[in-house]
């Protein structure tokens, strides 16, 4: 694959707002999101409705699904998690158009079996982001969750799960993910 002719934001974001096929943005090069199979489909989806399940009726907050492009200036990076969780009002990019996430404090992103190479700097531009508390990394062929967490000291604790019988806890933000829950449905090979 030749390498691309930098792009602006402003045209990414002119042409992904009419875009069928939704790509990310890193650093002026436009990248492919990957193919989405069933067992991912559905570890996004079980994610989002275990947290939207446990927020308060009366909560000032959301749970976003796919289709939320979210913005980590550092990079620059537009990309797409599977899941966010904000607390408090959703904030938008004042561009006119506010379709781009800016205060996310939980991602969630399910890892496909062929990891594309420019994952590994959107998961570090992830936590670039002021407001992001927590990340977590879903595998969809094994009940296998790294979970990665700011401490007190504002560095990165990261956690591995991969017992289905475990508990992910977030008290801050009051939530708890059960690996049973998260891969109900899914068929893991290994």
């Amino acid at each position: 694959m030749s390498p691309q002719s930098p792009i602006s934001e402003a045209d990414y974001l002119a042409t992904e707002r009419r875009a069928l096929v939704k790509h990310e943005y890193l650093a002026g090069q436009l990248l492919p999101m990957p193919a989405v199979s069933t067992a991912h489909a559905r570890l996004a989806t079980n994610a989002g409705q275990l947290l939207a399940d446990q927020l308060p009726d009366d909560a000032d907050g959301a749970v976003l699904g796919r289709g939320v492009r979210l913005y980590a200036p550092e990079g620059p990076l537009f990309t797409y998690p599977d899941v966010a969780v904000v607390a408090g009002p959703v904030q938008l990019r004042p561009d006119g158009h506010q379709d781009t996430l800016l205060n996310p404090v939980l991602l969630v992103k399910v890892l496909p079996h062929a990891l594309p190479t420019h994952f590994q700097q959107v998961f570090e531009l992830y936590y670039s982001i002021p407001s992001v508390q927590h990340v977590l990394l879903v595998t969809e062929y094994a009940a296998r969750v790294s979970l990665g967490s700011r401490n007190t000291n504002g560095l990165l604790s990261v956690y591995g799960f991969k017992e289905l019988k475990d508990t992910i806890l977030l008290p801050d933000l009051g939530l708890k993910i059960a690996l049973a829950e998260l891969y109900e449905g899914v068929s893991l090979g290994g």
